[in-house]
């Protein structure tokens, strides 16, 4: 009973304008992130994801092996506010690039060789 009084007193504040966290809310910046790729002695890796807002962004993982860029790998993942680092080697194209959309922004790094493709 305490706990719902609580509430209703500051919902009577807040009606009130007199609580002191009452503010016009304000629209949200939703950012797409994407870093560059790290090219490490064994391993390549970048992050990507949204900081603000949650959503569906959709990656390709381009290949340029063949001389022109061509998608190797695609899809779509969910982030929640969140930014989550990827990691690859051997299943990696051995010089690629990482593209990213989220709405009207999109991403694009810059290529980079992989050491450790497993091409021999």
């Amino acid at each position: 009973m305490r706990k719902l009084m609580s509430a209703l007193g500051a919902g009577a504040l807040l009606t009130a304008g007199l609580f002191v966290g009452a503010a016009p809310a304000q629209a949200t910046t939703c950012t797409l992130v994407q870093s560059e790729i790290y090219n490490g002695a064994n391993i390549i890796s970048w992050a990507q994801g949204l900081e603000g807002c949650s959503g569906d962004v959709h990656w390709e993982i381009q290949s340029g092996d063949s001389g022109t860029w061509q998608v190797a790998q695609s899809g779509t993942t969910h982030y929640d506010n969140a930014v989550t680092s990827y990691y690859g080697d051997v299943d990696l194209p051995c010089y690629l690039r990482v593209y990213a959309k989220f709405g009207s922004q999109e991403k694009l790094t810059q290529p980079a060789r992989n050491n450790n493709c497993g091409v021999g």
